[in-house]
């Protein structure tokens, strides 16, 4: 009964609450970091009291309450080159009844300088027309201010770049085909003019040859899947040369799947193909000469001495069969291969039919060296044989192309990294853009109440991280694959610490995953800590954006031990898991489960390219509906 009466009285205090609004107002001034303030205008005294509510003290450097606000220690803290347009503002707001929207610097009792907007209203007396008060709103903006600034700076450096570079940089509007922007280096490239390209949006399309047109429209399939698409053909050229170009395009797609738009990288790759068609030429010549010429054949006994040979042996070596009868046929090749032979006999007299093959330099009789290529076999038990059988011919040239191609390969890597060091600068300047563009997105949301808008505004806040996601992960990828690995002392705890705080919204997103950590630091660990990072700041993430929408309570555990020789790092979640059929693939670049998996592909790609880097290992077992585990060893490169 007692029971029964506390509940009703529970349901009437329940009913008669009424929500404190002005508690409700500050936390939300608190959470958007917009302070509110008002100046009355019937007290003259510059230093008379003033309402400023907290979130204003806190933007004007001060605890709520600490001071007295006033008009006069608000006017104290705009800088002083700002104070005229403060006041002039404030002066023809309440004059012409109009509202008051400006933007001033303030410094603060530190020393700091901040950029703040002002908007306020003038209240009138509804009966005499007499200016009571300017009540107003204020917001911290020195952040945006600073990524406007950033902005500007890195598309001034964009543009210097643009014109330095020797690669041609692109993006179209596939919607209304149309040309947005084009580096100048296409004139370098295309011979070209950039207007000539923006008269003409099919110009680059019009100068490829007819029969490699082919490969662009194959291309398009792809794309439109949203696939990275790497493709080398010919155009003609405006001084009417033929040229090869080598580029990558990379699509972007809107959230039903369109292809909206394409930025693309070309180069002129002439040299390189002209290098490559030479060596494949020579490489048929010399395959061609072999086919359309006879082998060397040469017959020896047990004790390696010449029976027979053919007669391109004097073609080949310069002596004639019969120069070389009875000779110990070892003594005539270079003497640093002659124990290389020498085992490939014993190995062949091991058992009848047995053969090997061998590359040695051989002496000609003029005295140089040359290169040789055979095949051994032993026939000793063929009566019409009764001897080792050699089938030999002369690979000098062949040699001497595999050094060439060895040298245009260091070449192509030297192009490689210079193309590495460009993408990492891109896209380091491509984040600057997107943290501009989602603090407005989040401004705005602050700005307005329509649910329509605060949809639109949240998808393009989850494509712009998604974005800027994708190019972090390429950063992670272009650093592991460059940077020498650094033998230091490493912390698990600051590592994991940072991993939190840098997943702590995402998991707010993700349905609240718990996320513990157990360590065992009791040895001294020295490893790559920047690898590590990537590879904890990985694993967790995914645990976290593959939590199972099923599971009551979601959660990730961490925990890492480490002995003398190395550390064990074990990542584990009750997440979605992965299909058994699925393992193989998982750590394969650019590769995502379902065409519902979130995030670029790159991420358990570069986990395990960090790993091979620092000769750790990494063993995963998942199971659908279940949860994963990862567990990685990594030594300790002090032992």
């Amino acid at each position: 009964m007692k029971a029964k009466l506390q509940n009703e009285n529970n349901k009437d205090s329940s009913a008669n609450y009424v929500p404190n609004l002005p508690y409700h107002l500050e936390l939300c001034q608190k959470m958007a970091k917009i302070g509110s303030w008002e100046l009355d205008l019937s007290v003259e005294d510059p230093n008379a009291p003033q309402y400023w509510s907290d979130e204003t003290y806190r933007i004007l450097g001060y605890e709520p309450g600490a001071i007295m606000p006033c008009y006069n220690t608000f006017l104290h803290s705009i800088h002083p080159d700002d104070r005229a347009a403060v006041t002039t503002a404030a002066e023809l707001s309440i004059k012409a009844g109009r509202e008051y929207d400006l933007e001033q610097r303030h410094i603060l009792p530190n020393g700091r300088v901040i950029t703040t907007r002002s908007i306020g209203q003038v209240i009138f007396d509804s009966n005499t027309g007499v200016p009571l008060k300017l009540c107003g709103a204020m917001k911290d903006i020195t952040e945006k201010k600073d990524a406007d600034n950033a902005l500007e700076q890195a598309n001034k450096q964009m543009a210097i770049l643009f014109e330095k570079i020797d690669e041609v940089l692109y993006s179209v509007d596939m919607q209304q085909y149309r040309l947005l922007q084009m580096s100048p280096a296409c004139e370098k490239v295309y011979g070209y003019t950039l207007s000539e390209f923006y008269d003409n949006n099919n110009l680059w399309m019009d100068v490829i040859l007819e029969e490699d047109k082919h490969i662009i429209h194959e291309s398009d399939p792809l794309m439109r899947r949203g696939e990275i698409v790497v493709n080398e053909y010919r155009i003609r050229h405006k001084d009417g040369s033929i040229r090869w170009l080598g580029g990558t395009l990379t699509p972007t797609l809107d959230h039903a799947g369109n292809l909206i738009r394409i930025d693309g990288l070309c180069s002129d790759i002439t040299a390189r193909k002209e290098a490559e068609i030479a060596v494949k030429d020579s490489e048929k010549k010399f395959r061609t000469l072999i086919e359309n010429s006879s082998d060397g054949i040469a017959v020896t006994s047990i004790d390696r001495k010449l029976i027979f040979a053919s007669n391109s042996m004097l073609r080949i070596t310069g002596y004639s069969p019969d120069e070389l009868l009875s000779i110990d046929m070892a003594f005539l090749f270079h003497h640093e291969d002659q124990k290389l032979l020498l085992g490939i006999g014993e190995k062949i007299l091991e058992q009848p039919g047995n053969t090997a093959k061998f590359i040695a330099r051989f002496r000609r009789k003029e005295g140089h060296w040359i290169w040789l290529e055979g095949v051994s076999q032993n026939l000793l038990h063929e009566p019409s044989v009764g001897g080792l059988i050699t089938n030999f011919r002369d690979i000098t040239e062949r040699i001497q192309y595999e050094e060439a191609l060895s040298s245009a390969n260091k070449h192509l890597k030297k192009t490689y990294n210079e193309l590495d060091r460009f993408v990492y600068s891109v896209s380091h300047d491509l984040r600057a853009p997107l943290a501009s563009l989602l603090g407005v997105i989040e401004f705005t949301q602050s700005e307005t109440n329509e649910s329509e808008v605060i949809e639109n505004l949240s998808m393009m806040k989850e494509s712009v991280n998604k974005l800027d996601g994708f190019i972090l992960d390429i950063l992670d990828y272009s650093r592991n694959s460059r940077a020498e690995v650094k033998a230091e002392k490493v912390n698990f705890s600051e590592l994991l610490s940072e991993s939190m705080n840098n997943l702590k919204f995402m998991s707010s997103e993700n349905r609240n995953v718990t996320v513990t950590s157990t360590i065992d630091d009791n040895h001294t660990f020295y490893s790559d800590s920047s690898r590590l990072k990537i590879i904890i700041n990985n694993l967790i993430s995914n645990s976290i954006r593959y939590c199972n929408p099923n599971t009551v309570s979601p959660w990730v555990s961490v925990v890492i031990s480490i002995e003398p020789a190395e550390a064990t790092i074990i990542v584990k979640d009750n997440g979605v898991g992965i299909d058994k059929q699925f393992h193989e693939k998982i750590f394969n670049m650019f590769y995502r489960v379902s065409k519902s998996s979130v995030g670029s592909g790159l991420g358990l790609y570069i986990v395990k390219e960090a790993i091979d880097k620092i000769n750790g290992t990494i063993e995963m077992t998942s199971e659908s509906g279940i949860g994963t585990e990862f567990k990685i060893k990594v030594p300790n490169l002090n032992v």
